[in-house]
This record gives C-alpha cells, structure tokens and sequence, in this order.
C-alpha cells in the first residue's frame, strides 16, 4: 500500500499530463485560427488567455509536486527497500 504521499504526486501528475494535453490543444487551435484567411481577433485573444491559465497550473502543479516528491521518497524508503521499487513500478 503507498502512502497518501506517493498516492498525491501520482495524481498531481496525472493532472499535470492532462494540463499539457489541453495547452498543447490550444496551441493547434490557435496556429489554427492564425492560418485562416480572416483570423478571428477575439476568439484568439481568448484561447491565447485560457493557454496562459494552462501554463501557470502547470507551473503551480509542478512546484507542488517537487516539494512532495522528497517527502514521497523518503516515506517509501522508511518501508524498506522493496515497498520502493513497487512503488516505482
């Protein structure tokens, strides 16, 4: 059994995964709507904001994972050696 440690940066990271799919959406989408003949200014304005909220999520995720995954590290090591590599696994 992993801890709540371990059990929330593999959340935090699987969120964090799914931030990136959706900025690397946005990204399409406005190469997108730049590539048109008439662009459509405000629709681009919007998905270039949404793009940026992604970013600093992703930002705030990762910082909270760094500062977890020491802790996680150390809470599976106090289990022994072997409760760490299946919790790597």
């Amino acid at each position: 059994m992993t801890s709540k440690i371990v059990q929330r940066v593999e959340s935090l990271a699987a969120h964090v995964s799914a931030l990136r799919t959706r900025h690397r959406k946005l990204d399409r989408q406005i190469l997108e709507e730049q590539h048109r003949p008439a662009p459509d200014y405000g629709k681009l304005r919007w998905l270039k904001a949404r793009r940026l909220v992604l970013r600093d999520q992703v930002a705030r995720y990762e910082g909270l994972m760094s500062s977890l995954k020491p802790l996680a590290g150390h809470s599976l090591a106090r289990k022994g050696a072997t409760a760490y590599q299946e919790g790597a696994a």
